[in-house]
């Protein structure tokens, strides 16, 4: 690694000037540090860079290699055990969280000294940056600055930036790397997707036709920007679409990056949020920025700004958006609305500025209860995911028996349906105690069903399905009812709301 002719005693010392500084009245620590490194460090070149450069990360990733030293200098650490996050593995492992320390760092040929070191500023904000050193040599310093250590810099920088099996999601007011998110949409193909075909079609020509038509939107003097709303009530195909999208866009032989935003939570504000959100967006662009549950995260405080953000002066370039929203219908078919979970709830409209004028959100897609046809091709998907299971009789008519007595159900519901049913049946064949699976079924079965196992479970869990709706929506009736009495009342409406909410993101994990 990088030699250098300070004395011996010198290397141990860097720590004890930052224990001296914090001990007396507080100057720049940054300048504290570099000037410590610059006089124990006199051969070396000592650049100073933010924590978001991601040296350390860069070597993690396996573009370079970073030792962290112990023996020639002290550091600060916090003693951490890291659990397991899978519950089948017993050990989790111990990990240092660095505060203070040195790493031996190289990078193709070149050697490093890299220190890390955060602190506090004003007391509340923690700041961490690097310092780099580099050995002097007089063809290696342009303008006081190492070539090495920028050509380093550079490297680390734009592979920080660039995603690398990765899906941008914004949170607690920063922007992150999800590994985790990628691996879950790469699952997700268009194949999973019941939809009506059309539509389907229409939807992927709508989005591949964006990014890859920019000349004909600049012909033809087109800003190229484009806004979708898929809106419906809960589970029905709007957050698998949207997985679907993200993996078909990053198969891409020029694959475009997805900005997911999951919260405007944050000290700073909601405003702060948006600011923060757009400006990754244009940066990053051509890019698809999504916003799940649109209604949710702007709300009257923000819309204003979040609406000049859209179409304000700033340019929106490349930018895709699409929100998702789980606004429904207020319907007069008995049917519908006895098939909605609870219906009574206040459901909040998106409002008209964000839907209906032009520029924003360009073309809005409507995710419907799933037709007969729909339900069908459904449980046919079940039916060849079951194909090579032999303890399974899925016979092809028995999708269109299902698909007849589940009218009014959501894709959530259905899922919820087979995946109940086919607990039962392992129980079962295993001798467990779960109700048996030849329950039956007041209309009889169908000709060819006799005695499947599958169809009478499935018909059980039906019935079974449809009793809690009924019990939901007479809830739902009670609490809009008691809304109506009077403001004493309407802390009930409040709750209903909020449980419909929940139930709303219950249904959405159930579908993903």
């Amino acid at each position: 690694m990088v030699e250098s002719n300070a004395p011996e005693i010198a290397k141990a010392q860097v720590f004890n000037d930052i224990k001296i500084h914090y001990g007396a009245a507080r100057h720049s620590t940054c300048l504290t540090i570099a000037t410590s490194l610059r006089s124990y460090y006199p051969d070396c070149t000592v650049t100073v860079t933010p924590n978001v450069t991601g040296l350390l990360g860069f070597a993690e990733a396996g573009q370079a290699q970073a030792k962290f030293d112990t023996t020639t200098d002290e550091y600060l650490a916090w003693r951490l055990h890291e659990p397991v996050t899978d519950r089948s593995k017993r050990k989790g492992k111990m990990v240092d969280s660095i505060s203070f320390g040195k790493f031996d760092y190289r990078w193709k040929d070149y050697e490093f000294i890299i220190y890390s070191a955060t602190w506090f500023q004003d007391d509340f904000n923690r700041h961490t940056d690097t310092f780099v050193l580099s050995k002097k040599a007089n063809d290696e310093i342009v303008d006081g600055h190492s070539k090495r250590t920028d050509e380093l810099i550079a490297a680390a920088s734009q592979w920080s930036v660039d995603l690398h099996k990765e899906v941008w999601v914004f949170d607690q007011e920063t922007w992150s790397k999800d590994s985790e998110l990628w691996k879950s949409v790469q699952e997700s193909t268009w194949d999973d997707v019941i939809l009506d075909d059309t539509m389907k079609k229409t939807l992927v020509e709508d989005v591949e036709g964006f990014f890859d038509r920019k000349d004909d939107y600049k012909e033809f003097g087109m800003p190229w920007k484009r806004g979708i709303i898929f809106h419906g009530i809960p589970g029905n195909g709007k957050t698998i679409s949207i997985k679907a999208l993200v993996h078909f866009l990053s198969a891409r032989s020029d694959p475009v990056p997805t900005l997911y935003v999951k919260s405007l939570a944050g000290c700073h504000g909601p405003h702060f949020a948006i600011r923060e959100i757009f400006i990754k967006a244009r940066e990053t662009a051509p890019c698809l920025l999504v916003f799940e549950d649109l209604d949710s995260l702007i709300t009257d405080q923000v819309k204003s700004f979040f609406l000049n953000e859209v179409d304000g002066l700033e340019s929106n370039d490349g930018i895709m958006m699409i929100g998702s929203t789980n606004y429904r219908k207020i319907a007069s078919d008995t049917r519908e609305i006895d098939s909605v979970l609870i219906i009574s709830c206040v459901v909040d409209r998106l409002d008209p500025g964000i839907a209906k004028r032009p520029s924003r959100f360009d073309r809005k897609y409507h995710f419907a209860l799933p037709a007969v046809a729909e339900r069908i091709r459904y449980c046919d998907y079940w039916r060849s995911k079951l194909e090579k299971n032999k303890s399974i009789d899925f016979p092809p008519k028995l999708s269109a028996a299902i698909a007849d007595i589940t009218e009014g159900f959501s894709f959530a519901y259905l899922k919820e349906t087979f995946i109940t049913s086919l607990l039962v049946i392992v129980a079962a064949q295993r001798g467990g105690d779960i109700a048996e699976t030849n329950g039956t079924v007041k209309t009889g079965d169908p000709e060819g069903l006799e005695g499947n196992a599958l169809w009478r479970t499935i018909s059980k869990q039906v019935e079974t399905l449809r009793a809690e709706q009924e019990d939901s929506r007479k809830s739902a009736d009670e609490a809009a009812q008691n809304a109506s009495n009077g403001p004493a009342a309407f802390n009930m409406s409040q709750m209903m709301r909020a449980q419909c909410r929940a139930e709303d993101r219950r249904m959405k994990q159930a579908i993903m």
